[in-house]
């Protein structure tokens, strides 16, 4: 049943989106069960925005993408800074040495470079990613900031301007929560000091209790929004006949303000013979060219079985989300 009613909700919403994630364990607010029990709720910041989540749901996956770069931060495991990256790095330009060689180049690694202007300690590699379009060039930087460490991936044509690009992104890293007077877009540890530009996607996967899965995505868009928001695009696929064999009960449909921004949220219970499955979801279509307004999808999926406890953390959770700064 799972697999149907996913289906129908990727139907439904038609998404564009693609893909800083930090829980603040100073920040925490405790919110009472009707059972009494206190919940402690952590504050995660995503791109621009920030979110609290119960703190039984874990951080499964979360990425960011910055101005064509595909970055991510993350805190040393080791006491040995120094042998910890020289052996993340070899590995790395391990598995970029297995990539497949393009047939009129002698090997797929072009070079690799260090950039004492960067961090602490930085090292990137240029290769060619793509076996079959050599003229599509990647660099992978990996950049040791003390307490925290990133690695960041990006694509392009021209060396030089993909160097002076992700130097400029790099420069702009500091780690941990502090609030600056300055606009920045978050990743897991720390942020970028920077404001939009072009290019900007963020996403985070939460695994909870009672299977539910709360996701998290925002991406920029590049021309006007479509004006069909989710709940028209439900009604159309319903008229259409194309939950043939699973019923779908809409226990939520409505406009709804989340962070400013008018979007519109429907949770929808889908049953067929055999399993009831609920989807959460509220989306805002975006502005174009806009970092502080993206579009932005939120939603939640779960197996139907206690049923009004999840809808109090969604409302939750979804009242808590807000701009980063």
């Amino acid at each position: 049943m799972k697999p149907l009613i996913n289906l129908l909700m990727a139907t439904l919403l038609t998404l564009s989106l693609n893909s800083c994630s930090n829980a603040a364990e100073n920040s925490v607010e405790r919110t009472t069960h009707p059972k009494g029990v206190q919940q402690v709720m952590k504050t995660y910041y995503i791109g621009r925005f920030a979110i609290d989540v119960p703190a039984e749901f874990n951080l499964a996956v979360q990425s960011q993408k910055i101005r064509y770069a595909e970055i991510s931060d993350f805190m040393w495991s080791s006491s040995d800074r120094g042998k910890e990256r020289d052996t993340l790095w070899m590995q790395k330009i391990a598995e970029i040495k297995k990539l497949p060689k393009p047939v009129d180049k002698k090997a797929t690694l072009i070079e690799e470079v260090t950039f004492p202007s960067i961090a602490k300690w930085a090292k990137g590699v240029l290769y060619y990613g793509d076996y079959l379009l050599t003229q599509r060039v990647f660099w992978t930087i990996l950049a040791d900031y003390g307490e925290t460490g990133i690695w960041l991936t990006i694509v392009g044509t021209n060396r030089d301007k993909m160097v002076r690009n992700f130097t400029n992104i790099l420069a702009h890293y500091e780690s941990g929560l502090r609030q600056v007077q300055t606009e920045f877009f978050c990743l897991k540890y720390g942020k970028i000091l920077l404001p939009y530009l072009e290019q900007e996607e963020s996403y985070a996967r939460f695994e909870g209790p009672m299977g539910m899965m709360l996701k998290v995505e925002t991406s920029e868009i590049h021309k006007a929004p479509e004006k069909e928001g989710i709940i028209d695009r439900t009604v159309a696929a319903m008229a259409t006949g194309f939950a043939t064999g699973l019923h779908i009960k809409k226990i939520r449909s409505q406009k709804k303000v989340v962070a400013g921004l008018p979007g519109e949220e429907e949770i929808l219970l889908g049953e067929d013979v055999r399993h009831k499955n609920v989807s959460f979801d509220w989306e805002y279509l975006g502005k174009v060219e806009s970092g502080e307004q993206p579009m932005i999808q939120i939603t939640a999926d779960t197996e139907a079985d206690s049923l009004d406890e999840k809808i109090r953390i969604w409302d939750k959770v979804l009242k808590s989300f807000r701009p980063a700064y």
